[in-house]
């Protein structure tokens, strides 16, 4: 057998394991990419375990969870809310405990999740607030955070200044330009904003509640 046919065999074997080795690192990576806990058990949650909340998806870690949390949903509603902004299926847009807007150096971990506030005071509140913090900051959604990710125009990631009110609610966006193509055609973006999908949702649930 020639040294160099057994270079080639070498070689092809280590390319072998490189690629297993490589393709095992990326089953792990892919494994490792979501993360999030039950807010029922505290437990790792499944990303196949999930219902729908505010028309995002609350996971939990088992089949039982669920029914926990829908026999009483108001319980785990600051925990519920807490997990989307984990799960970066919303943005916090103002100060959860004002509803003014963030310095960006007035910051706390809140169970893994970086959560901004108006000012100093705010801040001490929620880092005494210690385990309590989650009801605390969370509990009232519309006051800090919004549905929305997204700017409706361009679907870059939103801006917490940049932001109409439109039929009471605020939709927000990514640029100063992108108000304007909005306004000018409301109908053409509305259901790319899921507070508007969620309201007009319960307006026509309201309708079919009086007609029955």
């Amino acid at each position: 057998m020639s040294k160099r046919f057994l270079t080639v065999v070498c070689a092809c074997v280590a390319l072998g394991f490189t690629i297993s080795a490589n393709s095992a690192e990326e089953e792990k990576t892919a494994e490792k990419k979501f993360d999030a806990k039950c807010i029922v058990s505290g437990a790792p949650a499944k990303e196949a375990s999930f219902v729908d909340y505010r028309g995002k998806k609350l996971f939990f870690c088992c089949e039982n969870c669920p029914k926990a949390y829908k026999a009483d949903p108001d319980k785990f509603l600051a925990k519920a809310n807490h997990q989307l902004l984990y799960t970066k299926q919303i943005t916090e847009v103002a100060c959860p405990l004002t509803g003014k807007p963030i310095n960006e150096e007035k910051t706390v971990d809140i169970a893994g999740t970086k959560v901004g506030f108006c000012c100093g005071n705010c801040q001490a509140k929620a880092e005494k607030a210690g385990d309590d913090a989650i009801a605390l900051v969370f509990a009232d959604f519309d006051k800090g955070f919004t549905l929305q990710t997204t700017c409706p125009v361009s679907g870059a990631p939103i801006v917490a200044d940049q932001k109409v009110s439109f039929r009471g609610l605020n939709v927000y966006f990514c640029c100063p330009k992108c108000p304007a193509a909005f306004e000018a055609n409301p109908k053409k973006f509305a259901k790319k904003v899921p507070q508007i999908v969620e309201k007009r949702k319960k307006n026509k649930q309201k309708k079919a509640d009086k007609k029955s």
